[in-house]
This record gives C-alpha cells, sequence and structure tokens, in this order.
C-alpha cells in the first residue's frame, strides 16, 4: 500500500508518497462540490480522483491499472 501525504485543503498541491515519488493533486469544482484528480510524476502510480465525500485522513482506495492494482491511503499532514 503506498501512503500519499497531503495538506487537509482544497488547493491544488505537490503531493509526496510513502515510496518517494511524488506527484499533483488538483482541486476541481465539479457541480459546486470539490473533485480532487491525483496525478504523479513520471507514471510512478495510476491517476485517480475523490469526491468530497472520500477525501479523508486515513481514507484507502483500490485503483486498477492496465496490469495490476495499487491500494493508496490518503495522509493528512
Amino acid at each position: 500500500m503506498t501512503t500519499v501525504y497531503v495538506h487537509d485543503n482544497d488547493k491544488t498541491q505537490t503531493v509526496s508518497c510513502s515510496d518517494r515519488s511524488q506527484g499533483v493533486m488538483e482541486v476541481e469544482n465539479n457541480d459546486s462540490a470539490p473533485l480532487y484528480d491525483f496525478r504523479f510524476y513520471g507514471h510512478a502510480h495510476p491517476e485517480f480522483f475523490l469526491d468530497q465525500n472520500q477525501f479523508h485522513d486515513g481514507e484507502q482506495l483500490t485503483v486498477d491499472d492496465i496490469m495490476n492494482k495499487e491500494q493508496f491511503q490518503l495522509k493528512f499532514v
């Protein structure tokens, strides 16, 4: 499981992961509710997005990639 370290706010920001990779979380307003879009540099991990109900400390999710599944957990810093 890869932990993604992120600040608990609605601002686009650089994120760090437990495996030392990095990426960006972009915040988009979708029908007046924020949508959190995670993308990782160098395609180290698959992209994923969360809605406001999923964006909380400790959230765990599994992302299906082309070749396998990857597990993530959010950690607010």
